[in-house]
């Protein structure tokens, strides 16, 4: 399983993580921590030990072996304990709500999607989305002609959302 955003299905589905792992027959997960607030790694969990076999001297051959892999595993010890990777993705989860609500109530722009994590789904002109890349905001086009996906991360705040929100208003 691609687990880029694992940590942020597990905040919006409420559910224990072996629910839509393990239980639901998913031999490996690659949980990502870049999303998550590590600066690199991802964690390789296996749940068929069968597949493990070896796994580590097949990663070396193939370089994946950080030379110092205590300095990417260390991040991942912070991660992981008090479930701040889940608080992470809950907050994230929490301010794509607040983005689309805004986005909505003050500058009339609809979600066209519902946000089911941390990811807000917009339609704008080309006008809107040319001016705000030239303010500096980071997005892209999801489906032509006019779908832009808005990201908010573990660590977006209420400034940054009330700033791009301005920046809305203020094209517009």
């Amino acid at each position: 399983m691609d687990g880029a955003r694992f940590a942020n299905a597990i905040a919006s589905l409420n559910c224990a993580p072996k629910a839509i792992t393990w239980e639901a027959g998913v031999d490996v997960l690659c949980f990502g921590g870049t999303k998550n607030g590590a600066a690199v790694g991802e964690l390789l969990i296996f749940f068929d030990k069968k597949i493990s076999r070896e796994f580590d001297y097949r990663a070396k051959q193939a370089g994946q072996l950080g030379s110092k892999m205590r300095f990417l595993a260390a991040p991942w010890l912070g991660l992981l304990t008090g479930n701040v990777w889940l608080r992470n993705a809950q907050h994230a989860n929490r301010a794509a709500n607040v983005l689309a609500s805004r986005l909505q109530k003050e500058a009339g722009i609809d979600s066209v999607f519902p946000v089911e994590a941390n990811a807000v789904f917009v339609s704008m002109d080309e006008r809107l989305a040319r001016g705000l890349h030239a303010r500096g905001w980071r997005f892209y086009k999801f489906i032509e002609p006019h779908v832009y996906r808005l990201m908010c991360s573990w660590s977006t705040t209420e400034e940054e959302i009330s700033s791009f929100i301005a920046d809305v208003l203020a094209i517009k």
